[in-house]
C-alpha cells in the first residue's frame, strides 16, 4: 500500500511524543464504529494500527493534548512531589517534618503521651487517693502545626489543635466529690474497683522557638509556651458492686477544673521523630476553690 509523505511525517511526530510521555500518561484511546486513534502508534499487542478516513486536524488536537499533559507531569524535588499546575490542592498538609529553607511549611501531627501530677514541686505521693497510674493516664492530641524560618537556624513551631487527657487513679476505688466547699477525694466502700478516672478535653495553641542543626531533617531542640481552653470534662468509674455485678458510672460536669490553662513546652527531635514535655503552670482545679494543688505534666512523642 502506498503511503503519502504527509501521513509518514504525522506518524513520526506521534512516535516521538509517545516516547516522551510514556511515563506521564496511560494509553489514550478513542474507539467508535468508524475510527480508532491512540497517541502511541502501536497497540498493546505491538501491532501497527490502521485508520480510515483520518482527519489530520484530530492529530493536531492529540498533539496539543499530549503537550498539555506533558506540562502537568509531576516531578520530585528534595523528596517532595510538586506539579507545574498551581492550585489550592497543590498545597497539602504534609506528614513529615522537613524544615523549610525559607517561608513556612504545614503539617498534621498526632501527639501521644502519658500524664502525671506535680504537687509541691514533686510527683504526687502514691499514698494519696489522687495519685495516678501513669501507664493508664493517656494524652492524645491532633494538631495543625506550622514551621516558619525566622533567621539562620532559628525556626518557630506554632499551631493549633485539640487534645484529651485521661487522669487515671492508681486507687480504682477513688472518687472525686464536688460540693460547695470545693473538691475532695474519697474511697468507695463495698465495691471492687476496676477503673477510676477524670477526662479533660482542650482546644490548644502553642509557640515553640526551635533551633535546627541542619537544613532540612536534622537534630533540633525547642522551648516555648502553650495555652488551652477547656471544652469538656467528665468522671468515669467502673467497678463490681457488692453482688459482683459490673457497673459503670459517668458524670459530665465542669468538676471545678480551670477553664483555661497555660504552660511551658520543651521539644527535641530528629527527622520525623519528636519528643515533647508539657508542664502546666496553671493548676488543674480552680485556685480559689478548696482542692488539691495539682499541676499536670505530660511526656510523649509527636508523629
Amino acid at each position: 500500500m502506498k503511503i503519502s509523505m504527509k501521513y509518514l511525517m504525522a506518524l513520526l511526530v506521534l512516535v516521538t511524543l509517545s516516547m516522551s510521555t510514556a511515563q506521564a500518561q496511560d494509553w489514550r484511546t478513542e474507539d467508535n464504529n468508524s475510527k480508532r486513534l491512540r497517541i502511541n502508534p502501536f497497540n498493546r499487542d505491538g501491532h501497527f494500527f490502521t485508520t480510515s478516513n483520518k482527519d489530520f486536524s484530530s492529530i493536531g488536537k492529540e498533539i496539543r493534548n499530549a503537550t498539555r499533559d506533558l506540562r502537568r507531569v509531576s516531578v520530585t524535588r528534595r523528596g517532595r512531589r510538586v506539579t507545574n499546575k498551581r492550585s489550592i490542592f497543590a498545597r497539602k498538609w504534609d506528614i513529615d517534618r522537613n524544615y523549610p529553607r525559607r517561608g513556612t511549611d504545614h503539617f498534621v501531627n498526632i501527639y501521644l503521651g502519658l500524664n502525671n501530677f506535680i504537687e509541691d514541686k514533686d510527683l504526687v505521693d502514691s499514698d494519696e487517693l489522687y495519685s495516678l497510674h501513669p501507664i493508664s493516664s493517656w494524652y492524645a492530641g491532633f494538631n495543625f502545626d506550622n514551621i516558619t524560618r525566622i533567621y539562620g537556624p532559628l525556626y518557630l513551631e506554632w499551631g493549633a489543635g485539640v487534645s484529651t487527657q485521661d487522669f487515671s487513679f492508681e486507687n480504682t476505688r477513688a472518687r472525686l466529690v464536688k460540693d460547695d466547699m470545693g473538691i475532695t477525694f474519697e474511697e468507695a466502700a463495698d465495691v471492687t474497683g476496676r477503673k477510676s478516672k477524670i477526662n479533660v478535653s482542650y482546644i490548644n495553641v502553642h509557640f515553640v522557638p526551635t533551633i535546627s542543626f541542619g537544613r532540612y531533617s536534622d537534630f533540633r531542640v525547642g522551648f516555648g509556651v502553650y495555652g488551652g481552653y477547656k471544652i469538656g470534662s467528665f468522671t468515669k468509674y467502673k467497678f463490681d458492686d457488692a453482688n459482683g455485678d459490673k457497673q459503670k458510672e459517668k458524670l459530665n460536669d465542669n468538676l471545678l477544673i480551670n477553664p483555661f490553662k497555660y504552660g511551658f513546652r520543651a521539644q527535641v527531635g530528629w527527622d520525623f521523630f519528636d519528643l515533647f514535655f508539657n508542664y502546666d503552670v496553671t493548676e488543674l482545679f480552680e485556685e480559689d476553690k478548696n482542692a488539691p494543688r495539682l499541676n499536670p505534666v505530660t511526656f510523649g512523642i509527636i508523629f
